[in-house]
């Protein structure tokens, strides 16, 4: 079972992936056009792919009988709070689960990068009750980026700025004081994850600026 869901792209804000609700047919022995197979696998295999590199194998494969429990047992009450989110120490950690989780934001990234050129002829477009506002998909993408750097490491990108000449501009930052990363909430509760240490965890070395490189 994933912690992130196809529900994480079905809401109205940049997150959304069009299509990610499936469209009703006419005829039930048609298949609908839609998004849900090809973002479920994605979910599944990126999801993976993070929580492996941030905890190494043992604590993955603990954090997955957890979740298999429902978190009943009380043996998995510091993985309940790695997936729900925690306050602790004038801290917080959102959570995995998350609206705006770092697994949702990575999965948008991908999906985006992977079908770009299909989202849109011109261009993708962001939800806008008013209408549809066209946006570069390399924007989309480094902001999803940024944002799942943010919430994984330490080190972060900041969100792109324009300058003068409209060209995006990325600069390098530091994790605020309130809000952690999953490697700073893993370290400050490293005694709640027996087997995991510092030597788990795989920083990103994945970043992307407004031009996709």
């Amino acid at each position: 079972m994933s912690i992130c869901t196809i529900s994480h792209f079905q809401k109205s804000n940049e997150l959304y992936i069009p299509l990610s609700v499936a469209d009703p047919v006419c005829n039930a022995s048609q298949a609908s056009t839609d998004n849900q197979d090809y973002l479920t696998n994605l979910i599944s295999v990126v999801e993976k792919n993070i929580l492996l590199s941030a905890l190494g194998l043992a604590t993955y494969n603990t954090l997955q009988l957890a979740i298999s429990d429902d978190f009943v047992n009380p043996i998995y009450a510091s993985y309940e709070k790695l997936v729900k989110g925690d306050e602790y120490d004038g801290k917080i950690w959102v959570g995995l689960e998350y609206d705006y989780s770092l697994i949702a934001y990575k999965v948008f990234e991908e999906f985006t990068t992977q079908t770009a050129s299909r989202l849109s002829a011109i261009g993708a477009v962001t939800v806008n009750p008013q209408g549809a506002q066209l946006v570069s998909p390399k924007y989309i993408i480094a902001n999803a980026n940024v944002k799942f750097i943010k919430q994984y490491q330490d080190g972060y990108l900041n969100e792109p700025i324009i300058s003068d000449d409209g060209v995006f501009i990325d600069w390098f930052g530091t994790q605020d004081d309130l809000n952690v990363s999953m490697y700073r909430y893993l370290v400050d509760k490293k005694a709640d994850f027996v087997d995991w240490s510092e030597e788990n965890f795989r920083p990103s070395q994945d970043f992307k600026n407004s031009f996709g490189i």
